[in-house]
């Protein structure tokens, strides 16, 4: 009888936030493609349950990590660029992937959170999650081995075309409330909208407010008019989900965004979107129409006024519907994961 693989899946914590649940989905895969998973994580938090519920063990990583232990895997992923660190000491023990999540913020992430750039060169085989990653990690980090896997997200639709449906577009911003993620940029964007748009409009803002950047959402906060609603962060996946749902439009507006699950929920629920040229998730509009220059307030404002119309709204809806199932469901995601696997264990 044939051995089951395993594969130990390793996070840098347990967050509601996107690199932990993007490793949920690749232990799904795995999982019901017949391996046995094990999951480690540098943090403990909340989102460990999520794992749970899939009956997916998750241990805190031992600082002192034997050898026997490690060899038990056939494969080793470590999930994002904090975890690199590891991927030295891994790899001379068992085959070993570092998934970076990151792109062009990991010179800031060396800055301020004391990481090292040569652990990624180092790391034998390296996969990061878009085209627009890719080209800042091969000129910057310059890795051995460099492949591209874009993300993918559960297909929740339930078949709800993008209609204005109480008289109001609902522009959604989500994620975690920091300067990268530029909603400061789409708050400025939104209250300069015209007075005859500033009518039929609401921007809904949720995900996590961590107190490391309350100085900068407290600073928006003071801006806010009553348009603006805050949801805080929605643990609870059918209720964000249901949230989700009755939004129009989803703004990505990031300084520096590797890819964006956010994005992709988007298209997945058929939703317009719009992001910044700095949002590796561009791929999703191949006609660029509702792509606008990082930073740009007036760009965005022009961009979220055109998305006003009730016939755009349903069109762009559609456009995104059909790019999801061409570029981001879990079937694409698993045919590329187990194509690459097959590639590692050649």
């Amino acid at each position: 009888m044939k051995k089951k693989q395993k594969i130990l899946l390793v996070s840098h914590e347990m967050t509601y936030t996107g690199a932990p649940r993007s490793l949920l989905n690749i232990a799904k895969i795995l999982k019901k493609s017949g391996t046995e998973v094990d999951v480690w994580t540098l943090k403990k938090g909340d989102f460990q349950r999520e794992f749970e519920k899939e009956q997916i063990p998750v241990s805190i990583l031992s600082k002192t990590i034997g050898e026997d232990r490690l060899r038990q895997y056939q494969l080793i992923i470590l999930n994002t660029f904090f975890t690199a660190h590891l991927a030295e000491r891994f790899q001379k023990i068992t085959r070993t992937v570092l998934y970076i999540r990151e792109g062009r913020n990991i010179p800031v992430l060396v800055r301020d959170c004391g990481l090292h750039m040569e652990h990624i060169r180092n790391a034998n085989e390296v996969v990061c999650i878009s085209e627009y990653a890719e080209v800042f990690i091969r000129e910057n980090c310059m890795p051995h081995k460099l492949s591209v896997l874009h993300n993918f997200v559960k297909d929740d639709y339930e078949g709800q075309l993008n209609l204005v449906r109480d008289g109001r577009i609902h522009f959604l911003l989500s994620g975690t409330y920091e300067e990268r993620k530029g909603f400061d940029i789409a708050i400025a964007a939104f209250l300069r909208m015209p007075e005859e748009l500033k009518k039929v409009t609401r921007l809904h803002i949720a995900g996590q407010m961590p107190e490391w950047s309350r100085g900068f959402w407290e600073r928006l906060r003071a801006i806010y008019d009553e348009r603006i609603i805050e949801h805080g962060m929605i643990a609870d996946e059918e209720k964000r989900l249901a949230l989700y749902r009755k939004m129009n439009v989803f703004v990505i507006p990031s300084r520096d965004e590797a890819c964006s699950l956010v994005a992709l929920e988007g298209a997945m629920l058929g939703k317009a979107l719009i992001m910044s040229e700095h949002v590796g998730a561009q791929y999703l509009d191949k006609r660029k129409k509702y792509i606008y220059p990082t930073e740009d307030v007036e760009a965005l404002c022009r961009k979220m006024c055109e998305a006003t119309s009730r016939r755009e709204l349903l069109i762009r809806g559609m456009e995104m519907r059909r790019a999801y199932k061409q570029a981001a469901t879990e079937k694409v995601y698993k045919k590329e994961f187990l194509k690459m696997m097959k590639g590692i264990f050649r």
